[in-house]
């Protein structure tokens, strides 16, 4: 189940968008049985966030933050929370030519890669979707693959 908190208000047809491709990505994983919970927020929000638990002060993408420790054996019903910058989606998917909506999917599907346990290097500037090559980066491409699916009849669906 994912449920959607919205801070900042999308435009129409996000919010289906969404759900449908995280849904997907959920059943990647194998996790369709837990909870997500995804806020969607501004700039400003994130980059609060951000300096609150990571001690940074700067606005980014996507944050995650699990409610368990990947790896124990006990995995609560809800995953954890997803939390996304409007803005900053607003941003990369003017600069990468596709659409708001597929650009936040991208997100989600991140955020929970992150959440069921899978990590990758950091890079300045360097996003999975940009050329990030290696095993360490599979699983990302993975998720995003069984995401993109139910963009299909999308404007700028792959």
């Amino acid at each position: 189940m994912i449920d959607l908190v919205v801070q900042k208000k999308p435009p129409a047809g996000l919010r289906g968008t969404l759900r449908s491709s995280l849904a997907a990505v959920m059943d990647h994983f194998g996790v369709s049985d837990k909870t997500v919970t995804v806020v969607l927020v501004s700039d400003k929000a994130i980059r609060a966030l951000k300096l609150q638990h990571w001690g940074e002060d700067a606005a980014t993408d996507v944050l995650s933050f699990p409610t368990y420790e990947p790896g124990d054996p006990f995995v609560p019903p809800h995953l954890g929370d997803i939390i996304i910058s409007l803005g900053a989606a607003a941003a990369q998917a003017a600069a990468r030519g596709h659409s708001l909506e597929r650009e936040v999917a991208l997100l989600a599907s991140h955020g929970l890669t992150h959440l069921v346990g899978h990590d990758h290097p950091h890079a300045e500037g360097l996003g999975f979707e940009e050329g990030a090559q290696g095993p360490e980066w599979q699983v990302f491409h993975d998720a995003w693959a069984a995401g993109q699916g139910t963009l299909a009849g999308h404007p700028d669906a792959p």
